[in-house]
């Protein structure tokens, strides 16, 4: 490779940071382009076994960072789903894993509700909730029943704050609360996938006296999910206890959780390697001889993540308002060369979204749309007016741990291949995001949130008003092309509109420039049982997960 490899680091350390009893989409958002490496791969050991499952024992892992709030409606942040999505809130519905499913799964299963059903005209979509639900003995919510009012709760606060989740529920045009245990969505539109966007990971089901400010949402979690927030230590630790109420009886497994804040990868193997740490993604490739020189029978997965790189622009600066500026910089950077060098498990190049995903661009195709050519790419910056270049300022963090500064550095050289010298501005996470989201910024690099759904990520980055279009783009026909395709029940009619719709963003909007999925490592000590992620950001794994008598974590 042309450039040196300063440290391959882990990109992103939150763990893998879905028939039903009823059912309407299904698995319509899975299956994209072919030409992706392999979704999990078992690299090193061997899978423990499912069970008889042993109660008892505390597991620690590890995040790269601290989550910047609790409140699940006030933060798009990886880190605050991931660290109370399925552990500490419930959903109405959950994403299948396990040993014999695909890593990725679509296919989705009840959570909170125990079973569902959709009206032939796609517009109602009923929901029966399971009985006997408590939410945890915390005040002041104090263990109370959970009923359909709080599904309406959720819900009325996400559309009237607005949460970040608000493009997931702007097709609920009503809700109706026959009983206790029945909620009724009546959708403005038919939309044949809103069982999965109930299984989203951004769709935690809140208390109502959360959300009504009973008591603060971004200090204190308390929901039905297997384990209780007992203590939070800002950047140092969260520690979760069983819920002895947990609404499925034998789980969870585990006593507890610590989720120890690690952004070192260094201090991350080395506490692997004496069994202080039991599951970590902090391993990067290059660094993973070492660990398994000294912990040979460590369980090694690659999974392909749904996390992508990407660079942004913030089109009220100039001069990325011009489209061909964005399409020299595509150009100009090396999305293929970095990912292999990075990532030599394999990435997958996207277009506007994940290739993997239904509809979707092939790696090929987007690689076609935007090839890695700096001599075009420079006559594009002329034709722009910019023959000699111009300098820049290229927001990123580290909150993600020294490999992405370090993909920002690749990219910042590849600009200055073709004359953009890109002054790196790097932010430690919650001041990076802030700033972002505040559209303080001229450019950056970083990661787009892994959605898991093509809706997801066209409603959230793309559409006008999109929570995460945080670019400053608003292109007049993009918006009814993501309600048109939303709203279409034909599978394969609608699976055409996706790939027109994602065509017509890499070619005209290119506002991100997605650049690939990588290949993160999942490695875990070889006596934890049951552990299969999903690409979500939500723990709702750790249920079943259990520790054998040897564990460190059952002494």
């Amino acid at each position: 490779m042309r450039k040196p490899v300063l440290f391959a680091g882990a990109a992103l350390t939150a763990l893998a940071l879905v028939a039903s009893c009823g059912g309407g989409g299904g698995s319509s958002s899975s299956g994209g382009g072919t030409d992706a490496p392999e979704s999990d791969t078992l690299l090193n050991g061997a899978l423990p076994s499912d069970g008889p499952a042993e109660d008892g024992g505390i597991l620690t892992v590890n995040d790269a960072s601290d989550s910047p709030t609790l409140d699940p409606h006030k933060s798009a942040s990886a880190y605050t789903h991931g660290q109370v999505s399925g552990i500490v809130y419930s959903k109405l519905l959950e994403f299948d894993a396990g040993r014999d499913l695909p890593y990725g799964s679509m296919k989705v299963h009840g959570d909170l509700a125990e079973k569902w059903d959709v009206s032939p005209d796609g517009l109602t979509w009923t929901f029966n909730l399971r009985k006997g639900v408590k939410w945890q003995n915390v005040a002041p919510v104090s263990g109370r029943a959970f009923s359909s009012a709080d599904v309406v709760c959720t819900v009325n606060r996400i559309q009237t704050l607005p949460g970040v989740q608000k493009n997931l529920m702007d097709v609920v045009k009503s809700m109706d609360t026959p009983d206790d245990t029945t909620i009724v969505f009546n959708l403005s539109t038919p939309y044949a996938s809103f069982d999965e966007t109930m299984a989203s990971f951004y769709m935690e089901i809140l208390p109502c006296e959360g959300t009504s400010g009973k008591f603060d949402l971004a200090q204190t979690a308390i929901g039905t999910g297997p384990f209780i927030l007992q203590k939070w230590d800002r950047k140092v630790q969260k520690t979760y206890i069983k819920n002895p109420d947990y609404f499925i009886a034998g789980k969870p497994h585990l006593d507890g959780v610590n989720l120890i804040i690690q952004s070192d990868p260094a201090a991350a193997i080395a506490a692997f390697r004496t069994n202080q740490l039991d599951v970590t993604g902090s391993v990067s490739s290059t660094l993973l001889p070492t660990v398994i020189s000294t912990n040979p029978d460590a369980v090694v997965k690659s999974q392909l993540a749904l996390t992508m790189t990407q660079v942004t622009f913030n089109q009220a600066v100039k001069p990325f308002d011009d489209l061909r500026v964005r399409q020299a910089i595509a150009m100009a950077w090396d999305r293929a060369g970095m990912g292999e060098t990075f990532y030599p498990q394999g990435v997958a190049i996207a277009g506007a979204y994940p290739s993997t995903l239904f509809g979707s661009m092939t790696s090929a195709e987007a690689l076609k749309a935007n090839p890695y050519d700096p001599a075009a790419a420079k006559k594009l910056l002329a034709e722009a007016g910019y023959p000699n270049g111009f300098d820049i300022e290229m927001l990123t963090t580290d909150g993600y741990g020294p490999s992405i500064t370090n993909q920002a550095q690749w990219v910042q050289q590849d600009l200055k291949d073709i004359g953009i010298n890109a002054t790196l501005r790097i932010l430690d996470y919650a001041t990076y995001f802030s700033t972002f989201a505040a559209k303080d910024y001229q450019m950056s690099f970083g990661l787009s949130t892994g959605f898991l759904t093509p809706d997801e990520w066209l409603e959230a980055l793309y559409k006008s008003n999109g929570p995460r279009n945080w670019f400053n783009t608003n292109d007049p026909k993009v918006d009814p092309m993501i309600e048109d395709q939303r709203s279409t029940i034909d599978v394969d009619d609608r699976e055409k509109k996706l790939h027109d719709l994602s065509t017509y963003l890499v070619d005209n909007v290119l506002n991100p420039i997605m650049g690939y999925q990588y290949t993160a490592l999942l490695v875990s000590q070889p006596y934890v049982h049951n552990l299969y992620t999903h690409p979500q950001y939500a723990r709702p794994y750790m249920v079943d997960v259990w520790l054998d008598k040897d564990a460190p974590g059952r002494k």
